[in-house]
């Protein structure tokens, strides 16, 4: 059973819409080419065809369709020509994935009588007929009844964050937790708007506190610079000036630096599910509505602090994410018993494994 399956994946990444619902879709592909299952993705315009294409080898891994009559924003518009598409496969045993904020309940109800649908949901927005949900959001027991009875139309519900579809390279043992900290990454993700990374940067160097810069002196950042980051060449002159500081841009592997480093300091989002499969003891901050709900779920889930919005308090973010790498820093077998069972924490909410357990659900649909 699999074999005689074709999974369409309707998404988009444009630059109106966040790359990572291709990239979640990307690690589903990959999982389902990898129990033998078909893989074609449906987009609706040039810039998620081309930012596909550099996330893949849509030659050696899966087809694409750009659709004729799509706009990312407004998918009923082309319904007619995705039903033609699905009634050309009558024979074969077809799947519907979608991941898009614009999805109706017309547009799922019209699908159902060709194929099964699948819907990737982290807003809630309505109750979405479909044959199979997911929400990879962190749960809790108390929370979960609530999801349930939030998807009462759906067949069948994957709910958690067991289900996070990450990308192959965060589907690996995760790194140790060393005695000693040493090497501390910093992401911001794509932008910088409030100046996070220059401002933390600036106060971890020009400290009025002799014990702060004594304790700091022996660290290496990391600092993954978004590609809207405006601070790049400021960061940059510091970078020269402070061999200590190391920066870096496009990365095609941060698996690799995550690995590599002792704690880590992330916008809530992503970012923080890869943290967790790896058990990279981390802090977390925002600066959007998007992130808030993320970050305190971590919080909750006593896996990743949250420090606070840069948006309503800047000064006591930064002097609580200070505060953490201070702590942590320090070497003292408190702090890495304490980094120990964070580890321990961020692997039991994520293991990596999420895509191939969507895959397999997709198998068995």
């Amino acid at each position: 059973m699999g074999t005689d399956r074709l999974i369409y994946i309707r998404t988009d990444g444009n630059s109106e819409i966040a790359s990572g619902h291709l990239v979640r879709c990307v690690s589903i592909a990959h999982a389902c080419v990898q129990q033998g299952m078909k893989v074609c993705f449906l987009v609706s315009d040039e810039q998620s065809e081309a930012l596909l294409g550099s996330l893949t080898d849509r030659q050696a891994d899966f087809p694409l369709i750009r659709l004729n009559t799509a706009v990312f924003d407004s998918l009923e518009e082309e319904l007619p020509e995705v039903l033609s598409l699905l009634k050309h496969n009558k024979n074969t045993h077809v799947i519907y994935l979608i991941d898009s904020y614009y999805v109706t309940k017309n547009y799922l109800s019209a699908l159902n009588p060709l194929a099964k649908t699948v819907y990737l949901d982290d807003l809630q927005l309505f109750d979405y007929p479909v044959h199979l949900l997911v929400n990879y959001d962190v749960i809790s027991p108390a929370q979960m009844p609530a999801y349930q009875a939030a998807y009462q139309n759906a067949g069948q519900l994957l709910l958690g964050a067991a289900y996070t579809p990450l990308r192959p390279q965060f589907q690996c043992a995760s790194a140790p937790v060393r005695k000693d900290v040493s090497d501390i990454l910093i992401s911001t993700g794509g932008t910088d708007p409030f100046h996070f990374t220059l401002t933390l940067i600036n106060q971890i160097l020009f400290s009025s506190d002799p014990t702060l810069i004594n304790s700091f002196r022996n660290l290496r950042f990391h600092i993954v610079i978004g590609k809207l980051n405006t601070d790049k060449e400021a960061l940059y002159r510091i970078g020269e000036e402070n061999p200590y500081i190391k920066l870096y841009e496009n990365l095609t592997n941060i698996a690799s630096l995550m690995k590599d480093c002792d704690l880590a300091v992330s916008a809530a989002g992503t970012t923080l599910y890869e943290l967790c499969a790896l058990g990279i003891p981390s802090v977390s901050f925002s600066f959007a509505d998007n992130q808030l709900i993320s970050a305190q779920a971590f919080d909750e889930a006593k896996a990743i602090p949250y420090a606070g919005d840069l948006r309503t308090a800047l000064s006591e973010t930064l002097r609580s994410i200070i505060r953490f790498i201070y702590n942590n820093a320090c070497s003292s077998l408190s702090s890495y018993n304490e980094r120990k069972t964070a580890h321990t924490i961020m692997n039991s909410l994520v293991d990596g494994k999420g895509a191939q357990r969507i895959a397999e659900a997709l198998k068995n649909l």
